[in-house]
């Protein structure tokens, strides 16, 4: 058992199953060229980073009993593009995270944010969302190599079949890229990885029609306890783009039986916060260099900044036409 408790009771199984698909597995394409543009934004990084900052305030809210909870999240592990991450590269992140970070699950992350209780330690909880089969292939050895829960969010009605999902058509993958099955999914929450909702169909549920988004949270949970067995389940928001976050899907998820509901677009969990809007990182962007990933998850996301700054001036600018 983990000092989390996570039982991998079958990381040696697993990992020697998953062993010869890594052996077998493509290198993928390699990282973009740096530009002048790159090593400026990683001299701003640098700086936010090392500057005195970080550790600074990180000491002031341990003080205060809000340490930040960071989630984060990835797509596919091997390749290397805005949905991939090299396995290379996966592997330090995890090595940094384990380092930096308490590594939790996201369910005790749920159970510290129902709580309520003061977070004196800066805690971190891996994500995977969608459910491609290189999550079992590129992540789960390195995952249990290093000690690391993680939570796969998945979109059931693409388990087991070639559906290429919406993303991969609109960016023209010229083929469809391999699904988890239900066996491989078994195979890792016996290994003491968590299984979530995803939706079934990967649908936008910020455009979805009432019928449409109960069904695609209802029917994708009742799958999963289904194949893999009834338990406490989370549930991820496909896009996860505030607009795409509409409060009656989240009282539609806490309605179905989820204990937790994610979001995808920037920002930290902190005491007090709701389970049911948990607050996730993209550290998953193969062409993000190592030090934005780590400034991403230190605090310093510009995403998420412009984010802020655009919902800021948008009440500003509704308030004053009033």
């Amino acid at each position: 058992m983990t000092p989390n408790g996570f039982h991998f009771q079958h990381e040696a199984a697993v990992a020697q199953r998953t062993e010869r698909f890594v052996e077998d597995s493509p290198a993928g394409p390699r990282p973009r060229g740096r530009t002048w543009v790159d090593a400026a934004k990683d001299a701003v990084f640098f700086a936010f980073l090392y500057c005195g900052y970080v550790p600074l305030r990180d000491a002031w809210l341990s003080l205060i009993g809000r340490s930040r909870a960071v989630v984060v999240y990835y797509h596919r592990v091997g390749d290397c593009d805005r949905l991939s991450k090299p396995t290379a590269d996966f592997r330090r992140d995890l090595e940094h995270l384990k380092r930096r970070y308490e590594c939790i699950s996201l369910a005790e992350l749920s159970r510290r944010l129902h709580g309520g209780k003061a977070m004196r330690r800066r805690s971190i909880a891996v994500t995977f969302d969608d459910g491609y089969r290189d999550n079992l292939t590129q992540a789960v050895s390195p995952l249990l190599a290093a000690g690391v829960p993680a939570t796969f969010f998945v979109a059931t009605g693409f388990i087991g079949t070639r559906r290429p999902f919406p993303h991969d058509q609109r960016d023209g993958a010229r083929a469809p890229r391999p699904n988890l099955t239900w066996p491989d999914l078994a195979l890792m929450q016996t290994a003491g990885f968590e299984i979530g909702s995803h939706t079934t169909d990967h649908t936008n549920l910020g455009t979805a029609d009432d019928q449409t988004m109960r069904q695609q949270i209802g029917d994708s949970l009742t799958a999963l306890n289904r194949e893999l067995g009834r338990r406490p389940r989370a549930f991820s928001f496909p896009w996860g783009q505030p607009a795409d976050v509409p409060p009656d899907a989240v009282a539609a998820a806490r309605d179905a039986g989820y204990y937790a509901v994610a979001s995808a677009f920037g920002g930290a969990n902190r005491r007090g916060a709701d389970p049911f809007h948990i607050r996730r990182v993209d550290a998953g962007n193969g062409h993000l260099s190592r030090l934005a990933v780590r400034a991403r998850i230190a605090g310093f996301d510009p995403d998420y900044l412009r984010l802020r700054i655009k919902r800021m001036l948008s009440r500003r600018s509704h308030r004053d036409g009033k």
